[in-house]
């Protein structure tokens, strides 16, 4: 039987391979790229470059002249961000401006999700850096101080390791995101390296928001002129005195195609402006079928299941959620279950599915996925068994629509 097939990223941080997916050639089949897949990928030199020249602001190097202690923040294993090549970069402008290596240390921003081992900051940093440096773990419930309120009436509380440098960089990624629009930027301070109240208060008034607007969960997506964070963050990166980040805009294998790096605030402009352009997707609705794979941001992997369910035709059909990431889903003590009926402050319980998803097919090799909507799918270790659960239900002329990486993508309908 003719056969139309497709290959999608996977395994992120575990190997970095490919899935096959097939389909009857009878089918009508969209696959919906990512733009970012068709820029080069940046060499060494072209990040150091970005890193020596940054947006706004004074060389890392000429920061580092005076400064006593240097902290380093750089975001989780939720974030596709690889710093092994950018991270050495970082601490060689220090030295450079001349600061020693034992005043200089790294911070891993958690925000509220659970904690990382030796293993996991090593596949962020690389072996040479946590060998070097101390590496620690933001928590969130401890050693975090206030350092005032923002115009909104947000108290700030802000990690300790972080207040006490008087020179604060940042690491992470600029991609579509549910809450903020986009991510990146001062993002990896607040929420990335703040107190559980902090957090909490915040996400509070976005979650009211998105349910006053009726958008869903993945309303932002693309788009910062709703954000309900934007404010507060800008005002914390300036209340703290945070000098320098660096964003890099990954394509759908986690690899840098762009970068920008400097003033937290201008630079992340300047970055969202061309993340703007890299992970807007061509929309393709009124779809039986789609498919949606998680790759970049695989441990939250709900963001792609809610995203995809847009494409399907509005009497609904079958959504295709591609998750195979070992470590599981990120541990969210905000947000996350804890028990049969228990979870954090704003765990919503069980959630339903999007009126347009009749039916949900999780496709993983690593059983054992568990997130909001983990009960209501039907869980497939084979694509052989999905593509027989979906060729007993449709027929010839099926609509259907696959989604490279639906975390990193967003589309305007």
């Amino acid at each position: 039987m003719e056969e139309l097939k497709f290959r999608l990223p996977q395994n992120a941080w575990h190997g970095d391979a490919e899935v096959e997916i097939a389909l009857p050639a009878t089918w009508e089949v969209k696959l919906a790229e990512i733009p970012a897949d068709s820029l080069p990928v940046l060499g060494k030199e072209e990040m150091a470059a970005r890193l020596l020249k940054p947006i706004a602001s004074s060389p890392l190097s000429d920061l580092a002249r005076g400064r006593r202690k240097a902290v380093i923040i750089f975001d989780d294993l939720s974030r596709p961000t690889m710093m092994d090549v950018v991270a050495p970069m970082i601490v060689a402008e220090l030295l450079k401006g001349g600061m020693e290596e034992n005043s200089i240390s790294f911070v891993a921003a958690l925000g509220a999700h659970g904690a990382h081992t030796l293993l996991d900051f090593t596949k962020k940093l690389g072996a040479e850096i946590v060998g070097r440096f101390p590496v620690y773990n933001h928590n969130p419930y401890e050693n975090c101080s206030y350092v005032g309120k923002t115009s909104s009436g947000l108290p700030v509380y802000i990690n300790d390791e972080v207040l006490s440098a008087d020179l604060k960089i940042g690491i992470g990624s600029i991609l579509p995101h549910a809450f903020n629009g986009f991510g990146g930027g001062g993002k990896i301070v607040f929420p990335g390296v703040a107190g559980m109240e902090s957090i909490y208060l915040n996400h509070s008034k976005v979650l009211a928001d998105l349910k006053e607007r009726n958008v869903g969960f993945t309303g932002n997506m693309g788009d910062m002129a709703n954000s309900r964070m934007k404010d507060d963050i800008e005002e914390i990166v300036r209340m703290i005195n945070f000098n320098f980040k660096i964003d890099i805009l990954p394509n759908s294998k986690r690899e840098a195609v762009e970068m920008v790096a400097g003033d937290p605030i201008l630079a992340h402009y300047k970055g969202v402006e061309m993340a703007s352009r890299l992970y807007l997707t061509e929309f393709h609705g009124d779809a039986d079928i789609v498919i949606a794979n998680a790759n970049a941001k695989a441990n939250e992997s709900l963001i792609a299941l809610l995203q995809g369910a847009a494409s399907l035709k509005e009497e609904g059909g079958d959504l295709v959620l591609i998750v195979d990431f070992p470590a599981g889903q990120v541990v969210h003590y905000l947000l996350g279950q804890c028990g049969e009926k228990r979870g954090g402050r704003l765990w919503p319980g069980e959630v339903a599915f999007p009126p347009r998803i009749q039916r949900g097919i999780l496709f993983t090799s690593n059983p054992g996925q568990r997130f909001g909507l983990c009960h209501s799918l039907v869980e497939c270790c084979r694509w052989d068994d999905v593509r027989t659960l979906l060729q007993e239900k449709y027929g010839a002329k099926t609509k259907a629509v696959i989604y490279k990486d639906a975390t990193m993508q967003f589309f305007r309908r």
